[in-house]
């Protein structure tokens, strides 16, 4: 993983708990491995962001960004979902024009 890619990981992390609705950045399937052994030689750098997945197939233009979160219960989760999409957006057109980028947002809980 390279330190742009770490970087844009934060960045998207901060993007997304920063939108109203937004409990927290649900824990990836890794990171709850990780919690069962205090060693994992599975760890990658960059995985400690939970939540978040950037990855471009093969022969693709567009890098996939999907970002799985937690709603706070007292908001409407459609509202939330559509809002995290726009942020994120926002900040990917901004940040880094002329790349493609497809944007999947999962609610995975309520709090």
């Amino acid at each position: 993983m390279s330190a742009s890619a770490d970087t844009m990981y934060g960045e998207l992390a901060h993007v997304v708990q920063e939108v109203p609705g937004v409990a927290f950045l649900a824990p990836g399937l890794r990171s709850r491995l990780r919690s069962l052994r205090a060693t994992s030689p599975l760890a990658r750098p960059g995985d400690d962001t939970p939540g978040i997945t950037v990855s471009a197939a093969r022969g693709e233009t567009r890098t996939t960004v999907e970002i799985r979160l937690i709603c706070r219960s007292g908001s409407r989760t459609l509202d939330t979902t559509r809002a995290v999409r726009r942020a994120v957006d926002h900040h990917l057109t901004t940040r880094y024009p002329g790349d493609e980028f497809r944007i999947i947002v999962t609610v995975t809980g309520v709090t």
